[in-house]
């Protein structure tokens, strides 16, 4: 089969003709119609965080495909079946498993990370895994509802738990930021978006955010934060994982604010602990998409209570990927997708 392979950091993703994954009894392998572009891919290439799984590699977690082969064991799903591939694959055995808090599995693998991923033409995932994808939904909303939607649920709804009122910004317009916009405002918050880019600033708006800042148009983030806010907010969400956007999160904050980390990083804190506890700050992090909270996802689209429109900005097919790569890096997209068989072969 044909993938996009991750071999070095700081390199372009080599297109290989790689060996097809065996299926197992109690596996399926699905036939991948799309797999969007996620900051982490991006951590790996450009950043030289190091992931689980020594490379070669193939990167890619949000993943939307029809099953195309069952082992012999496989009694939940048959050939052409449509499915969403949840990010993360969990053991299901485990206590944090068996009490319904799967993001602390023991054994968690994540897709892309610790095992091969999306970046190709097909994957072979344990049959427990993939969650049917409705017929109303096209294959980049599975992608979408695999990763972006499901994890930003989890911030919000299970990892923060906003209270009506409260005053949240949130660093970084991509899919992942919006998508938490999206789910803050379902709890009435007061929402501030935070980026360099005014076009992206302007679907926050149309999403619903109170305010938004440009940080590259004002001389001290931090302080225009306090003023666009009129005051500290409670709550301040990092989506990127860079040093200076981890500070100005930091120096905005309010005395007993959550400082909420969610944008996948190697990098250490850029500020001392000290302040974390003389300001009583609270620092959670938040990591993982939960497969149980899929139907909780679909049951908000088909409500029509969020969006996915214009979440998905670029296309492009396998042989493309690092074009795509690109747009992402550029901040020319909100959501990039690959299409390992073409985009007109769905």
């Amino acid at each position: 089969m044909r993938a996009a392979v991750f071999h070095h950091s700081y390199e372009p993703l080599s297109i290989e003709d790689v060996p097809m994954p065996a299926v197992g009894a109690h596996d399926v392998k699905v036939k991948i119609q799309t797999c969007s572009i996620c900051h982490t891919d991006m951590q790996f290439i450009d950043q030289g965080m190091a992931p689980n799984m020594k490379p070669p590699i193939i990167l890619g977690h949000e993943i939307a495909g029809i099953v195309e082969e069952t082992g012999s064991e496989v009694k939940k799903f048959m050939a052409g079946d449509r499915v969403i591939l949840p990010a993360t694959i969990t053991c299901n055995h485990c206590l944090a498993c068996k009490s319904w808090n799967e993001t602390h599995c023991e054994n968690i693998r994540r897709i892309g990370v610790d095992c091969n991923g999306g970046f190709a033409e097909y994957i072979v995932v344990p049959d427990f895994h993939p969650y049917r994808l409705p017929y109303e939904y096209s294959f980049e909303a599975g992608s979408l509802i695999s990763n972006v939607l499901v994890g930003a649920y989890h911030v919000v709804f299970d990892r923060i738990n906003i209270r009506a009122g409260e005053n949240v910004v949130i660093f970084g317009s991509g899919g992942f930021g919006l998508s938490i916009l999206q789910m803050a405002k379902l709890r009435d918050a007061k929402v501030t978006m935070v980026d360099i880019f005014d076009w992206k600033l302007e679907k926050a708006l149309k999403l619903g955010a109170n305010h938004v800042l440009n940080s590259n148009k004002v001389d001290i983030c931090e302080e225009a934060i306090i003023d666009t806010v009129g005051g500290k907010p409670d709550i301040v969400i990092e989506t990127i994982g860079a040093p200076r956007t981890l500070l100005q999160s930091m120096n905005a904050l309010k005395k007993g604010g959550r400082l909420v980390l969610c944008g996948l990083t190697d990098n250490a804190l850029p500020f001392l602990m000290g302040r974390i506890i003389g300001n009583e700050i609270s620092l959670i992090g938040a990591a993982g998409a939960p497969r149980r909270k899929i139907p909780e996802i679909i049951h908000l689209l088909e409500d029509k209570k969020i969006s996915l429109n214009n979440m998905v900005t670029k296309r492009y097919d396998l042989e493309h990927i690092n074009e795509g790569i690109n747009t992402l890096r550029m901040g020319q997209t909100i959501r990039t997708v690959i299409y390992p068989f073409g985009i007109n072969n769905i």
